[in-house]
């Protein structure tokens, strides 16, 4: 048996989208289409940090495919730390597994020691990564495996930006900027 984290038997095939401009509706392995499951999930960011967050992942039934979105999580996490413990964000992080939710509810309401959490922590049976090979056209007598592969752009999140400071929220409509006055001449009229 593979090592793997939590006490609990790994679930799930995991893959982490790099990708912002590109949203995946359709399994990347069998083309169904894809549906949502929301889980609690465990990820530990360095250098001994754990938090077990909620977020809704794209999921496939038939290959047991778990998909989330990088800069989702990086976003949700900014605002996690950005309350408890300002100086981890940017830090490096990886998501390890799901965990149960009766226990994610109880942590909730009482923080739990990280070896506490991880016995109820299901790992994930594989981890896998996805790459985009942009459409075209390309030759027929192509090889598959030689189709150009657009790389993952840098995340602009507020995880990357090191110097993320929490604004303090505003209600109601964003005002419009205001245009400086300008003072008009007054003509003169010409008589007559």
């Amino acid at each position: 048996m593979k090592n793997h984290i939590g006490k609990l038997l790994p679930r799930y095939t995991f893959v982490l989208n790099p990708y912002a401009e590109y949203r995946f509706t359709r399994c990347p392995g069998c083309k169904q289409k894809m549906r949502q499951r929301k889980l609690p999930l465990f990820i530990h960011v360095d250098p001994m940090n754990s938090v077990a967050l909620n977020y809704t992942c794209r999921y496939c039934p038939d290959c047991d495919l778990l998909l989330a979105h990088q800069d989702q999580i990086e976003s949700h996490l900014a605002r996690v730390f950005a309350q408890y413990d300002p100086s981890l964000i940017g830090n490096d992080y990886m998501v390890l597994g799901t965990m149960e939710r009766q226990a994610w509810r109880e942590s909730m309401k009482e923080p739990k020691a990280i070896s506490e959490m991880l016995e109820h922590v299901h790992g994930f049976k594989e981890l896998q990564t996805v790459r985009v090979q942009p459409g075209g056209w390309y030759p027929a007598s192509m090889d598959p495996s030689e189709l150009p592969v657009q790389e993952p752009g840098p995340l602009n999140t507020p995880w990357n930006a090191r110097r993320f400071r929490p604004t303090a929220k505003r209600f109601g409509p964003p005002t419009p900027p205001q245009r400086p006055k300008l003072k008009r001449k007054r003509r003169r009229r010409r008589r007559s």
